[in-house]
């Protein structure tokens, strides 16, 4: 396209958003109006923002090389810059990158956990507008001007405490309960147990309140470190990565599964507290207690059956398969990283995660090879009609979701 010939009435560029599954594809449908509004109104004419359903997979160092696809992408959906949105942590010496942007191609890939949990869309939509814009400028559409956007390192508490964040809302840590049906089934069966052994509520009402708030501190933590330990969700000093993303990591778990055990020891105690207002009656209550009962006699039950519901949890995630709590305890893109480089500690599928590595190997070669063909025409893109396989979601036609998570290679 000749610079400065686009009518004001017709859509003159197109932004592409990619985004992994979950957290990244949220924001990516949330923010493209919205973007484009932008556009047009910082750079004139008018934009356009697509959204597609694409997913590029991991290479062998465990990242997304966007800059090796971008050829491919650009002239394949007739995209002028192409942003990638991931909720893997790319790092550059040890520090996390907010961004980071091809030197050869408009492209850039946006890392969503960096942003933490406030105001995430405000966020990346405000960076996406600055990349664009960084494209643009000084030598027309179709140039990236990196050199007006050194790599955004995060340094500090503070960034490395929005990132950690980050990585844990990223990591949807609600989702554990549907893999966590055994610890849910044994929990409540020891509740419930609780509220019908009499003797159980007379220990309740004569411990003190933080005696009960030790017991369940006690309780969670040993449902936390038994879920990491049984499961192999632990990083261990050999799975290649350096010692901050490992420290990194490791802390990103333990919030993730205490997060999790947290919401579902909670759920428990309402539960119990329900049961035992339904099934003791007050007066059998009274004639264990010798004393009138009040309510926090029966919070106090609640409570105490809730701890032994969480102590007996550990028994029952035996029953929980660990691959399913894998998969619910990561995103997807942190599970596939994990399972690339043997970070679940399991004795028994080392077989299986080698050849999950050959996969990714072999379509990162794949790719490659495609890309080379491709270099030749990324420059022949024009303004002319919408292609892809993916779903899209534009300014004009509003988003329309087709579910198409397989890597492209």
């Amino acid at each position: 396209m000749d610079e400065q010939t686009w009518n004001e009435d017709e859509v003159w560029a197109t932004v592409g958003l990619m985004a992994d599954p979950g957290v990244p594809r949220r924001v990516a449908v949330a923010i493209a109006d919205d973007l484009a509004d932008d556009l047009s109104s910082e750079l004139g004419g008018r934009w356009r923002v697509e959204v597609d359903q694409e997913t590029l997979p991991l290479g062998p160092d465990g990242e997304i090389r966007l800059t090796e696809h971008a050829p491919r992408l650009l002239q394949e959906h007739d995209w002028d810059f192409v942003l990638y949105l991931t909720d893997l942590a790319t790092r550059s010496d040890g520090d996390p990158l907010l961004y980071d942007v091809s030197g050869s191609t408009t492209a850039a890939l946006v890392c969503i956990p960096v942003f933490g949990v406030v105001r995430v869309r405000s966020k990346v939509r405000k960076l996406a507008l600055k990349l664009v814009r960084a494209g643009t400028h000084q030598s027309g559409l179709g140039a990236p001007a990196t050199d007006d956007l050194p790599p955004e390192r995060c340094r500090g508490f503070l960034n490395k405490a929005r990132l950690l964040t980050g990585m844990v809302r990223n990591n949807r840590p609600t989702r554990m309960m549907t893999a966590l049906t055994g610890v849910v089934a044994a929990g409540a069966g020891t509740g419930a147990f609780g509220i019908f052994y009499g003797s159980i509520a007379s220990l309740a009402v004569a411990l003190h309140p933080l005696r009960l708030l030790l017991i369940s501190v006690m309780g969670v933590l040993t449902l936390v470190v038994w879920l990491i330990l049984r499961n192999g969700l632990w990083t261990r000093p050999d799975d290649g990565l350096t010692a901050s993303s490992r420290r990194m990591d490791n802390a990103a778990t333990v919030l993730t599964v205490g997060t999790g055990v947290g919401i579902m020891y909670l759920g428990l105690l309402a539960a119990m507290f329900v049961l035992a207002i339904a099934v003791m009656d007050a007066g059998y209550l009274e004639t264990q207690l010798e004393r009138p009962v009040s309510v926090w006699d029966y919070v106090h039950l609640a409570w105490l059956s809730s701890c032994l519901g969480a102590f007996a949890g550990a028994l029952g995630s035996n029953f929980d398969d660990e691959d399913a709590v894998r998969e619910a305890t990561y995103s997807l893109r942190w599970h596939e990283r994990r399972k690339m480089f043997d970070s679940y500690q399991s004795g028994d599928g080392d077989s299986e995660e080698q050849e999950e590595q050959e996969r990714i190997e072999r379509e990162h070669g794949e790719d490659e090879d495609e890309d080379e063909g491709d270099e030749g025409d990324d420059n022949d893109d024009d303004d002319g009609s919408e292609s892809g396989n993916g779903s899209k979601s534009s300014r004009d036609g509003g988003p329309r979701e087709v579910e198409d998570d397989r890597p492209r290679g």
